[in-house]
């Protein structure tokens, strides 16, 4: 499909579907960050996690764009903060990805700093495999006989 090709239509419905989906997207990552990040207690010491520490700032600053000039350099652009995908690791501040899988194994009593909270990766893939549903679903036309003749033509293979 190439969007030159669409009419005016079509451009506009295909556009609208994109800016939906990603305004549902982008909602729905902010209460994935609600409920993991950003929720009141924090769930090793179900203690209040005060607010000065939590600014918000991962949850605010989203940015979505639909650029379709043409789907193949066109498309989709949703940006957050880098910052998000060192919480979904449990890194940062001085503690890389190694000392963070160290303070995980070490018995000696110390505290772990640092959890990786998992936001993302999931949520990521169900997001696009929903716009790939929504596209299937509105902007795939496959005509009935060709089904028709994939469905009744036999293979005959030699062993």
């Amino acid at each position: 499909m190439n969007y030159r090709e669409l009419d005016i239509n079509q451009r506009i419905n295909l556009k609208g579907l994109f800016a939906a989906w990603t305004d549902i997207t982008v909602d729905r990552f902010r209460k994935e960050l609600d409920r993991k990040v950003y929720s009141r207690y924090d769930r090793r010491t179900r203690s209040r996690v005060s607010r000065a520490t939590r600014t918000g700032e991962l949850r605010t600053n989203w940015r979505q764009q639909v650029r379709m000039a043409d789907l193949s350099s066109g498309g989709i652009m949703i940006s957050f903060l880098k910052y998000g995908r060192f919480v979904d690791m449990g890194v940062g501040k001085g503690v890389d990805y190694a000392l963070s899988k160290y303070s995980r194994v070490r018995a000696n009593g110390d505290p772990i700093k640092r959890r990786p909270k998992r936001w993302y990766a999931k949520r990521k893939a169900y997001e696009v495999h929903r716009l790939r549903e929504l596209m299937v679903r509105y902007y795939v036309n496959i005509p009935v006989d060709l089904l028709e003749n994939a469905l009744t033509t036999s293979i005959n293979i030699t062993i």
